[in-house]
């Protein structure tokens, strides 16, 4: 009896495994066969990663983080929602007239990217971003007797961002690559941070 058993659940394990697989018109066990596509959503096409960046130099710094989530649409286009942080820090007044004192913008950047490959590691990019910028800074006044000094204030701008440009990839290993871009924002609104400037990215990627 254990014995039929055994051999009954062996068959059903062997029928289920053959299952999967998709046989030509021939039906020919040594015909041309081919594995049957997942449909729907598939988790190997999910590419998680993003951009950290620092920097700093005397009196300039220059903070970010960028993680992204993306879907390989094929083997060609991956689309993908992100959202940014960026901390600038700059002279006020490179002079020297008031040292010590520092422009510092805090920028939120929530997003869509896209990136199409071309031709070997290369690909095209796109990012749009919509970038909320706060920024602390002073405004010169002077009083009666004509002396400068400075009053603090603090403001709240936000600019559309549309940046494009090219990548390269470079495989690490297994699923993970590191990419490198270069892109300009076409759009160049009047409070774009990217404004009259090339912008380089670097970044870490699993699944791209």
């Amino acid at each position: 009896m254990k014995r039929i058993v055994c051999l009954l659940l062996l068959c059903a394990g062997v029928f289920s495994v053959s299952a999967q697989d998709v046989y030509n018109s021939s039906g020919q066990k040594g015909g041309y066969k081919k594995k049957q596509k997942k449909e729907g959503y598939d988790p190997d096409k999910l590419v998680l990663g993003g951009g950290l960046n620092l920097g700093y130099s005397g009196d300039y710094a220059n903070v970010g983080i960028s993680p992204k989530v993306g879907y390989k649409l094929n083997d060609y286009i991956t689309v993908g929602v992100g959202l940014g942080y960026q901390y600038y820090r700059s002279p006020f007044d490179v002079t020297g007239n008031f040292p010590g004192k520092y422009i510092n913008d805090n920028i939120i950047f929530p997003g869509i990217w896209v990136k199409s490959k071309i031709w070997g590691p290369f690909f095209a990019a796109a990012d749009l971003e919509f970038d909320i910028i706060s920024e602390k800074s002073f405004d010169v006044r002077y009083d009666v007797n004509a002396n400068p000094y400075l009053v603090n204030y603090k403001v709240t701008v936000t600019a559309p961002c549309a940046l494009v440009g090219l990548g390269y990839k470079y495989q690490l290993g297994g699923r993970v690559s590191a990419t490198a871009e270069v892109m300009y924002d076409v759009i160049q609104a009047d409070y774009s941070p990217y404004r009259q400037q090339l912008v380089y990215r670097a970044g870490i990627f699993v699944g791209l």
